[in-house]
Order: structure tokens, then sequence, then C-alpha cells
């Protein structure tokens, strides 16, 4: 018998339980309201007239992929976990990170905060800020494309070990 690495295969077990999928919604959910706010101001919001939350058609779908990929990957870790299989990949918590550190230190406060946290005075925030900002902002797009490409990775290798697990009956 040949082995199924079909999507379906993968993600079916997980969303037969009203649990996993209402959590897959929420989580869902509240990442498209995040990561509007985290696009609003990014280089990919600039041009282009805005349609919905502020953002214009190219941050809506970033927006809209990253959170739907990385509920997916949440939730489908979630039920690895609880389940106790093994799992194949470690990159569940990597992708994660992936998806949330670069836009959270781009175009938002967070390292003013951290700086002034630290007791910086009001001229070094602002003359530190745009320094460490400036690389984050520029590769913006390059670091959205490469935390997609973690959570997908992540997520069919989280996918393999369901579908080792939990077969689904045709």
């Amino acid at each position: 018998m040949a082995k199924d690495w079909g999507v379906i295969s993968m993600i079916r077990p997980v969303f037969d339980s009203k649990k996993y999928s209402a959590a897959f919604l929420v989580i869902a959910m509240l990442s498209v309201l995040g990561y509007s706010y985290l696009l609003f101001n990014s280089s990919l919001n600039l041009s282009l007239p805005k349609i919905v939350l502020g953002l214009n058609i190219y941050s809506l779908i970033v927006s809209v992929l990253i959170s739907v990929l990385l509920a997916l990957s949440l939730v489908m870790n979630a039920f690895v976990f609880k389940r106790g299989i093994a799992k194949g990949g470690k990159l569940g918590f990597g992708a994660v990170a992936a998806t949330i550190i670069p836009s959270g230190l781009c175009c938002t406060s967070v390292i003013p905060a951290i700086l002034a946290a630290l007791g910086a005075s009001t001229p070094t925030v602002i003359g530190i800020t745009g320094v460490l900002q400036g690389p984050f902002a520029t590769y913006e797009p390059l670091f959205l494309a490469i935390s997609i490409g973690l959570l997908v990775i992540s997520i069919i290798l989280t996918g393999r070990s369901i579908s080792k697990c939990c077969r689904v009956s045709k």
C-alpha cells in the first residue's frame, strides 16, 4: 500500500474534533486582526488603495495567509502533543517565532519600548530605533516569504506524523 501524504490525510484527523476546529477559527481570526495591526504601517501597505482593515490587497493577502497557516500549524502541533504522537520535525516553534518576530520589530513601538525599558534616553531611543528597525523594514517582504515557507514546512512535517499515526478511512 502506497503512503498517502495528501493534505486531506494530514489535516482531517485534526478537524474531526470540534474543539480543534473551533481553536483553528479563533486563532486564525485573532491572528488576522494582529497581523492587520502589524502590517498597517508595513512597506507592503504603502501603495494601492486600502480595502479592508486599513490594508491594501497585498497586505491583506499576506495577513490572511500567514494567519491561516499559523493557526493550522498551532492546532496541528497541539493535536500531535495531546495525542503523544512522535513528531519527526521540531520546526513548529521556530516557524511560529519566525512569523511573529520580524513583523513585530518592523514599524511598531516594540524596539523603542525595549530601549526605554533598558533605560535609554529619549535622544538615544530616537537615534537607535531607525537603525534597528531599518533592516526589518527593508527586507520585510523577504522575512514574510521566509515565514510563510517555514509555516508550510512545519505543517508538512507535523502532517506526516499525523498521517502515519491516524489513518483516515475513505
